[in-house]
């Protein structure tokens, strides 16, 4: 927020289960939070790509159907 960023892309999330958290804890607590706020959020899936000021995915892949 203090640096005015138009979308925010999450990194470092969801390929290692590093903590004692589970791997999507964090990415569910940003999305929540950036949905409180406002803030336009960016998921792409490992390897997907993101146009600046074009594409941005949004799909919640890592969620369960």
């Amino acid at each position: 927020l203090d640096l005015k960023v138009k979308t925010l892309l999450p990194v470092h999330w969801g390929k290692f289960t590093l903590a004692l958290h589970t791997w999507d804890e964090p990415i569910t607590r940003l999305t929540i939070k950036a949905d409180k706020i406002g803030l336009k959020l960016t998921t792409p899936m490992i390897g997907e790509q993101v146009i600046i000021d074009s594409l941005y995915p949004v799909k919640q892949w890592w969620l369960k159907n």
